[in-house]
Parts: structure tokens; sequence; C-alpha cells
């Protein structure tokens, strides 16, 4: 079995990942659990042969190095799909996990999303972050929210990703990626060189250091819309996260500039519908003069009950679940074990209504 034949075989299978490791047998991620392939399992040279035969020439002429850092690059089957790979070290032995993106970009009533989403992509204006865990869905949702764009309004977009996912055509806008390691060297130096190709809106593939992070405020700041993503687990969290990337030095010109410029923050969970189908659960924070004042306060703490009790299509994690499970899309096991408070939640599904409606 060759490496193009265990990806059309995971994408075959509907899955969202295919880990490959020295020393096991294949597996893909389905439905968010991963499962073994019936296989034997793969050698070291094995993975090695895959490794040459989609990673670029810097990675495949010195796999050992490329390994030790830890790579990532992208690779696309004509007709199927294109993958985004990271390449690792398992106790000196290769590794790869290949995220599934298959061909054509799902809008957002396509993914289920919540019409606040559409409200906030159509600010054309100021930060936008997207965060979540690892394979919650964020870039699946970035893209659909750039496709928005792309089909309602005259722009320039250009996005910055390590290793670009989405490859958006120009509908009413021209569109422009730019991958890290080939295009520019790191996000920083793309968005400075972004900010000097008159662009109506930046992507920000990851917000990483405190470089980028800066660059992105000033950029949003500055009027340009600025959509990125940040690892963290809910919204007041993405809010501390990128703070705490700032320097201390730094902190209340970025404290203004996040005050100022937030439209708003999404962060996502996947949950499994009673049909299988994966769906989106989002907690959803709108920057208005109250959140703001949060900030400049450094009162991110308070964020979460004003999330949950300023309407404007504003919700918690488990307002979303409630009303999903109400509304017969997931069961209450599924909802609950994603839940941020699952005797909150329980509490809340047995006795309906408490939790204000999503305006």
């Amino acid at each position: 079995m060759n490496i193009d034949q265990l990806l059309k075989f995971a994408v075959a299978q509907n899955a969202s990942d295919l880990h490959i490791q020295a020393g096991s047998t294949p597996r893909l991620r389905l439905l968010g659990q991963v499962r073994e392939i019936e296989s034997p399992a793969l050698t070291d040279e094995q993975v090695r042969q895959f490794i040459r035969a989609i990673a670029p020439r810097a990675i495949s002429d010195d796999i050992g190095a490329a390994m030790a850092r830890g790579a990532d690059f992208s690779y696309g089957v004509a007709g199927l799909a294109r993958f985004r790979c990271n390449l690792y070290s398992h106790l000196g032995s290769p590794g790869m996990v290949l995220r599934v993106i298959l061909p054509g970009i799902r809008t957002v009533e396509d993914l289920h999303l919540p019409p606040v989403v559409s409200e906030i992509t159509q600010a054309c204006r100021g930060l936008t972050l997207m965060s979540g865990a690892t394979g919650s869905g964020k870039s699946t949702t970035l893209a659909a929210m750039v496709d928005l764009l792309n089909r309602t309004y005259h722009l320039k977009i250009l996005t910055i990703e390590d290793p670009v996912e989405y490859e958006h055509l120009g509908k009413k806008s021209l569109i422009s990626h730019v991958e890290v390691g080939r295009d520019t060297p790191t996000f920083e130096h793309g968005l400075r060189q972004a900010m000097r190709q008159a662009p109506d809106v930046i992507l920000v593939g990851e917000l990483r250091d405190a470089d980028t992070v800066q660059m992105a405020l000033r950029a949003a700041d500055t009027g340009h819309q600025v959509l990125a993503t940040i690892h963290s687990s809910n919204a007041a969290q993405t809010i501390e996260r990128l703070l705490a990337m700032v320097p201390p030095s730094v902190q209340p010109i970025a404290r203004q500039q996040l005050a100022a410029s937030l439209v708003g923050v999404i962060s996502q969970r996947l949950a499994v519908s009673k049909d299988g189908e994966r769906w989106p659960v989002v907690e959803v924070l709108r920057g208005d003069a109250v959140v703001a004042k949060y900030i400049l306060e450094n009162r991110i703490g308070d964020l979460s009950d004003y999330v949950a009790t300023a309407g404007r299509g504003m919700m918690t994690f488990d307002m979303h679940l409630l009303q999903l499970y109400q509304e017969g899309i997931l069961a209450g096991t599924q909802a609950l074990a994603i839940a941020s408070n699952a005797e909150a939640l329980a509490l809340e599904m047995r006795a309906p209504g408490r939790i204000k409606p999503v305006a």
C-alpha cells in the first residue's frame, strides 16, 4: 500500500485525519475517534518512503532534521483532496499526521453555524479571533467566512498560513495566498509585507508570538479587517492568551488597540449529532463598549458572565449546546460530554427555558 492509496482510503471513509507512525498500523480519525486500519505495522523505512513521496525537497532531503524540528507542509491529490501534513519524531522514528481538506469550501450555512457568525464576518473591519483546540474546525469556519466575503464584496483578501489549507478562487474579490516558508519566512514578516499590498482583509493562520500579535493589532487598528486563529478553550481565555503574548512594556497600547478594534471572538468545539454528522458548537463574544471597558480595566474574568446575558447573538458553549439539544440535533449524552459545566447544563436540560434564548 502506498501513501496515495492510504489517502484515498481516508477520504473514502470520511476521515478527518490519517495517522502514520513507524511501528504502528495506520489509523484514521473518524467522528473524533482514532480507529486502526487492517494492515501490518509500518516500518521505519516505509514511513520514510511515504514522506519522500509527498514532502517538499527541503524536507525529503533531510528527514531526520525535519522530524526533530517538526515540519508542516501541504500535499494535494488532483480530484481528491488536499492534506495538511505534520511530520514529527517518535523515539527517533518518523511519524506523520495528515489532515484531510476536501475540495470545495462549505458556506456558513452548510456548516450549521449560527447567523451571528455571518454578522461578525460582514463587519468588514477590526479584529475577529477564531479559537479552539486542534481539530475543532477553526480552519473550516474561517474558510467559510472568507468565502462569504469573497462572494459578497469587492475586496482584496490576503491569507497568511502555515501551510495554506483552503485555496479560494476569486469571485467578487481578489485573493492572494501567502504560505509561510515558501512565500514569506514568518507570519510577522508576511504581515509586514501585507500592509504594503493594500489589502482590505487579512487572514492570519495563527497568532504564535508577540511580534505577530502586535502586527495584527496594528493592522486592525488602522482599518483593516483581520481574521486570526489562536489556541484557547473559550472566548475569555482567548483574550487572555492574546494579551499574555504581548511584552509588559507595550501592554497598555495593546489593550487600547484590542479594546478599540475587537469585533468578535468565536470559540469552537465539534459535537456529533444524532445522525452522525460533525456539528460545530460555538461560544461567541462580540466587541462593544462593555467589552472594551473590561479589556481596558483587565476584567477579563467578567467576560464569561457578560456573554451569557448580553444578547446580540452572544452565547456560551453551554447555551448553544442547550439550544441544539432542545432542537433535537444533539443527544443529551453528547451535549454533556463537551459542556463547559456539565452539571449546570444537565439541570437546564431537565428544566429548559432558564437560559436566556440566543437573540
